[in-house]
């Protein structure tokens, strides 16, 4: 049933007991590639599981780490055993394949007052007996669909020379893949990938995460839809504050602002190889004689050209660390409704800004505008806490026409679509 999370909202966990007509993957009925009946974008049977916490994790820490699947873990009792693997009397029991309810990679979703927050499928889960007279205890670990992907691999093929997103399309419309063409939302890619052949036996996810390599955008799961999101290399980013953080009462409040300054952010040599290409190699050197060389090497890069392997490497340069946010935590109990509303629908891409003020010293305030490129919820008994993580992104505003500031058309006043 819902459960009414002290100052957080209305939380539902629901999972896919398994009675519709959604694949899953594995499963000897649900389970078999191509048949018409188990589809990926099936209509799938829920029921509601009373939870004592969730905890999850979409996207990523930096822009530079590797693309993982989300991870949820979902701690919940079972007073009546309907999800007990070994009660065939469960009203969740399937009787026709001899499967509990609650099977690995079963659908699973969590709605915050109807928005969905997260979405994925059951990769693990623990249930056990804690004593005679106490009730049983579930642990649950579900990933969202990225998960199938890495669980997908890939027949032999050499594809033709693509636009990022084409590839994309191309590897997820291959038979042994399979992704739903009506649960994709793809920009335009800005690179090209050559026509090198692909392996037999190639993981998809560790496939897609190549295109990343070479286009340096952003591919998630979104949470709201299930969609798998594809955008572009990341540049400018008008100016929109999905939410504004602030610790003066004139923005929603936060309990923890992370500041980010360290070496670790310089790459003053930055090489990226191509397959069958020449290596290229940009570099600082203005850096590299303050913070010594900081290098990073890409080899085997899907890009088609050693011109775009060199462009690449003047994109990572980075010769100058410099202070930022890096990440906002806020708790729902120092929230209102509608700022609660509003930082529960955020979702990896988005742009938050964060307002910083002191009491001494010089500047009095900082704000900066930046890139939600992961985020993490807790919630529990206690209330619930929603931490992001975030990159600096160059913004630029939208062109005002007669404005003093604003309606200058420059680089940092652009007109908007």
């Amino acid at each position: 049933m819902p459960v009414n999370i002290i100052t957080g909202g209305t939380l539902t966990v629901e999972l896919d007991v398994g009675f519709g007509d959604g694949f899953t993957l594995d499963d000897v009925q649900q389970g078999i590639l191509d048949n018409t009946t188990y589809v990926l974008d099936g209509v799938d049977q829920f029921a509601e599981i009373t939870v004592q916490s969730v905890d999850f994790f979409r996207g990523k820490k930096t822009v530079l780490d590797s693309i993982q699947p989300g991870r949820c873990t979902i701690i919940a009792q079972d007073p009546t055993r309907a999800f007990d693997p070994y009660n065939e009397a469960s009203v969740y029991y399937n009787t026709q394949d001899d499967t509990p309810g609650l099977s690995p990679l079963r659908q699973i979703r969590i709605t915050r007052n109807s928005d969905v927050i997260f979405r994925g499928r059951v990769a693990n889960f623990n249930y056990d007996y804690v004593g005679p007279k106490n009730i049983p205890l579930v642990t649950i670990i579900a990933a969202d669909d990225l998960f199938i992907l890495s669980n997908s691999f890939i027949a032999a093929v050499t594809p033709t020379a693509q636009v990022s997103d084409a590839r994309l399309t191309t590897i997820l419309n291959l038979p042994e893949v399979g992704w739903p063409a009506g649960a994709r939302d793809f920009e335009t890619g800005d690179t090209t990938l050559g026509n090198y052949p692909i392996a037999e036996g190639t993981n998809a996810l560790q496939y897609l995460r190549k295109i990343d390599e070479a286009e340096r955008g952003r591919l998630f799961v979104r949470a709201s839809d299930g969609d798998l999101v594809f955008q572009s290399r990341i540049g400018t980013t008008l100016s929109a504050p999905t939410v504004t953080f602030a610790d003066d009462g004139t923005g929603t409040p936060y309990r923890e602002a992370f500041v980010d300054f360290t070496v670790d952010t310089v790459l003053n040599r930055v090489t990226v190889e191509r397959t069958g290409g020449t290596a290229q190699t940009d570099t600082d050197a203005a850096s590299i004689a303050l913070y010594f060389t900081q290098a990073e090497t890409i080899t085997g890069s899907l890009l088609s050209s050693d011109p775009q392997a060199l462009t690449l490497a003047g994109y990572l340069l980075s010769g100058e660390p410099e202070p930022r946010f890096s990440g906002v935590e806020t708790f729902f109990g120092s929230l209102t409704t509608p700022q609660k509303n509003a930082v529960a629908t955020v979702e990896i891409g988005d742009t938050i800004s964060i307002l910083r003020t002191f009491t001494s010293g010089s500047p009095l305030g900082v704000t900066e505008e930046l890139s939600v490129e992961g985020i993490k919820h807790r919630i529990d008994t206690r209330g619930e806490t929603v931490t992001f993580y975030t990159a600096p992104t160059d913004i630029v505003y939208e062109f005002e026409l007669d404005d003093a500031v604003f309606g200058i058309l420059d680089s940092n006043n652009v007109l908007a679509a």
